[in-house]
């Protein structure tokens, strides 16, 4: 669940009568840096935990068809000096930054209390035939935790390094991690606190539970591209609120494909990735004057770095996947080759900066700042309308791209290029702004202006991709010019009566 979320989001907590919560933001520990972290003065100087501290044994337990899993539930005993406590954990499907779960806890003596998950998600679930007596545990983790209390930012913070390893079947998995869980003040501490110790080590942000890389072992979860969520802004919802709640899914589908790319040189994940990146830059376009500041020109600055880093990588998969189509020729088929070859050495130049601790520092910089950063202090403008901003942002948008799409023949490539940016920002705009305008004839003229829009910009994008190709490959554009030229003209053409249709769709936000 996103922190600092809508009205509406806020009444979801409310509907669940009382649940606990628990409130953690997840980093991974680069190797060899746990030291510098225990040497950090907010460690060093921190209360140790005693409770809290020493080995953990949990197993975790599911049916074999895994329906706890999918219904968003974990269920696990955890062992600690003769003790034995029963969890039931209940995800948010709209997960953010950080992790905002309903626990529930039970001592227990010998195995599982179904009992106890009375009031739970869980009772719902084992009340259908078959699912409680096919519960059994499937994995194990195994914990050394060092626990301390920080004092932060007027919050109280449960700090825990974990240096952990997963169990299923013949598989293990070794992973070391900072737990930052809250225990009083507000979520935005957790951030701030994050970004601190980052300073001494190099922290990845990793919203990834215990119970998911136990679940990753298990052979029935192969890494997958994560598409853009949808994004729901109550109506009342003001800039600020609006703002977090499209950043945090924008940072969120970029860390999730960054975690693919990390273990594979998927193109999906790097295209979807670069999507995520696209969105949140977008996204602080459209809020440009409310996010104005030193400190979000730096967040803007490592976000650049970040994208040309996944440029050269995605720019190839491009590239090989249309000299693909057009295999057959000979100098199609050496260019294949050795596309390919620049391919697996970009991908391998991409995976060190992954790894680098520049950035780790942008993308837990960026978290900060959306949580936390100083543009929260321009009340004036945070506290304006979320509705009124979409409206007013929109509107200018929309009319200076059919402006510029009036003479779309006029226009040289990389104008051409500007204009399939613009349109790609109102896109993601339109998309991010969807819940503010929701009644019949808004959804309507919404749906006939996206249509119109991503033909445009896909028409558009095809003929930077052949302007991209050609300057990658010039042999092959010199060995047919004439073929090019037909299939940018075709284009062109298809590419003015697309535009010369934009102003039938009317604005859905009016």
């Amino acid at each position: 669940m996103a922190m600092g979320s809508s009205k509406k989001a806020r009444n979801r907590l409310a509907d669940r009568k009382g649940a606990p919560r628990e409130v953690e933001l997840k980093l991974e520990i680069a190797a060899g840096a746990v030291g510098r972290l225990l040497d950090h003065p907010l460690v060093a100087g921190a209360q140790p935990d005693q409770d809290q501290s020493g080995h953990l044994s949990a197993v975790y337990f599911d049916t074999p068809d895994l329906d706890l899993r999918k219904s968003g539930l974990s269920l696990r005993i955890r062992r600690r000096n003769g003790s034995s406590v029963q969890t039931i954990k209940a995800e948010d499907k709209s997960r953010g930054l950080a992790l905002d779960r309903s626990e529930w806890e039970q001592a227990v003596d010998n195995g599982l209390d179904f009992g106890a998950a009375a009031g739970t998600p869980l009772a719902r679930l084992i009340a259908k035939k078959g699912v409680r007596d096919s519960i059994r545990p499937v994995f194990g983790i195994e914990t050394e935790r060092r626990a301390f209390k920080v004092e932060h930012d007027g919050a109280l913070v449960e700090l825990a390094l974990d240096d952990a390893a997963a169990t299923a079947g013949g598989s293990t998995a070794r992973f070391a991690e900072l737990e930052l869980e809250l225990k009083q003040g507000a979520p935005a501490a957790l951030f701030r606190l994050a970004h601190d110790l980052a300073r001494t080590a190099p922290l990845r942000l990793a919203p990834v539970t215990k119970s998911e890389r136990g679940y990753g072992l298990l052979g029935r979860e192969a890494p997958a591209p994560i598409r853009a969520q949808d994004i729901d802004i109550d109506a009342d919802a003001s800039c600020a609120e609006a703002f977090q709640i499209i950043a945090r899914s924008c940072l969120s589908q970029m860390i999730a494909n960054e975690s693919v790319l990390r273990r594979m040189p998927d193109p999906e994940a790097l295209h979807q990735m670069r999507v995520g990146l696209r969105r949140l830059r977008a996204a602080m376009s459209l809020f440009r004057k409310m996010l104005a500041g030193q400190e979000t020109e730096s967040v803007k600055q490592g976000l650049r770095w970040v994208g040309r880093k996944l440029g050269p990588a995605r720019d190839l998969d491009v590239l090989l996947g249309n000299l693909r189509e057009a295999a057959g020729s000979p100098d199609a088929d050496n260019a294949i080759e050795d596309t390919e070859r620049r391919r697996l050495k970009a991908y391998a130049v991409l995976q060190k900066a992954l790894d680098s601790p520049r950035y780790m520092g942008a993308i837990l910089e960026t978290a900060a700042w959306i949580e936390a950063g100083q543009w929260l202090g321009h009340e004036k403008r945070t506290s304006r309308p979320a509705r009124k901003h979409a409206a007013k942002e929109l509107s200018q948008r929309h009319r200076k791209i059919l402006r510029e799409a009036k003479h779309l023949e006029e226009l040289q490539d990389d104008e051409r290029h500007q204009l399939r940016i613009r349109i790609k920002k109102m896109r993601y705009g339109t998309e991010f702004f969807a819940s503010l305008f929701e009644r019949k004839k808004a959804r309507k003229r919404r749906k006939a202006m996206l249509k119109g829009l991503e033909h445009l910009q896909d028409l558009l994008g095809e003929m930077n991709d052949i302007a991209v190709g050609s300057a990658m490959v010039p042999s092959l554009a010199q060995s047919d010019p004439e073929r090019a030229e037909q299939r940018l003209a075709k284009l062109l053409s298809k590419a003015v009566a697309a535009a010369h249709d934009l102003p039938d769709a009317k604005p859905f936000w009016k």
